[in-house]
């Protein structure tokens, strides 16, 4: 008999924000509650324990109460994070992880049960989003830091790669475009993505009045 999942979040906020001059993307207002607060309120609605992969000063993140998780590979992108995330689900004995960058503030309700069964990552039409995914804790964790362990300068640029774990995972992609009429994963690259999600949360506080 198969038992029931217990799943974590893990909330990525370790980037630079390089097109976003630098900003800390966590905080980026959208209808006056910061980026991270819209990711961090679905994810509580569909995860049993949640993380915060990032760098930088912790208490900047205590109006959380969740904890923060630093990198300890550096120069590898956002697989440093989601290492860490899967280190501290395995420890606290969660069966899956489901990783969402902090920039992507309109995640489905239902993300964690559409991914089923681990491991998968999302696609909207033909826009892959490999960091919305959903991992099988122990064994990503085992696979991952053996990929990270393998870094050289000459394979830096694979090994580096989302898409390299999950094919070695042999993660399903999983369409949400039959779903929803426009991507929920839509994210915050540039001032220009943000203005448009602004919008957006306009948008979705007017017609989905859930609380912070």
């Amino acid at each position: 008999m198969q038992h029931t999942l217990k799943i974590a979040g893990l909330v990525l906020a370790g980037g630079q924000g390089r097109r976003m001059h630098y900003a800390d993307k966590a905080f980026m207002d959208i209808e006056h509650k910061p980026c991270i607060d819209w990711v961090i309120t679905r994810l509580e609605q569909q995860c049993s324990g949640i993380a915060i992969s990032a760098n930088g000063n912790p208490q900047r993140f205590s109006a959380w109460h969740y904890p923060v998780l630093p990198d300890t590979y550096f120069d590898v992108g956002p697989l440093a994070g989601l290492l860490s995330g899967l280190e501290w689900a395995e420890a606290a004995g969660f069966d899956a992880l489901l990783s969402v960058p902090v920039d992507t503030p309109f995640i489905p309700h239902d993300l964690a049960g559409t991914l089923l069964p681990v491991p998968s990552y999302a696609v909207y039409a033909e826009q892959r989003h490999s960091l919305v995914a959903l991992w099988p804790v122990t064994q990503a964790r085992a696979v991952l830091a053996a990929q990270l362990a393998s870094v050289t300068e000459q394979n830096r640029k694979q090994t580096t790669r989302v898409c390299t774990l999950a094919y070695a995972l042999n993660a399903q992609a999983i369409d949400f475009s039959h779903l929803y009429p426009s991507d929920p994963f839509v994210n915050i690259n540039t001032p220009e993505d943000l203005h448009e999600v602004r919008s957006l949360g306009q948008a979705q506080s007017g017609s989905n009045c859930h609380g912070a």
